[in-house]
């Protein structure tokens, strides 16, 4: 399933940089003592990745 980031609780909105020109946006996930940012990103990344090479 597919998420908008900017609709996401865990990403932190204050803190966006957008590429000059691009239709582009990286987001930072917020900081949370219970969970593993790091984890998070890699599980997103491989998620994604899945996604596109199973099309």
């Amino acid at each position: 399933m597919f998420q908008r980031l900017v609709e996401r609780g865990d990403v932190d909105k204050e803190h966006i940089i957008e590429l000059s020109g691009e239709k582009a946006r990286l987001f930072f996930l917020k900081e949370d003592s219970n969970t593993d940012p790091l984890k998070n990103v890699k599980d997103m990344l491989l998620d994604s990745y899945e996604q596109r090479t199973n099309k």
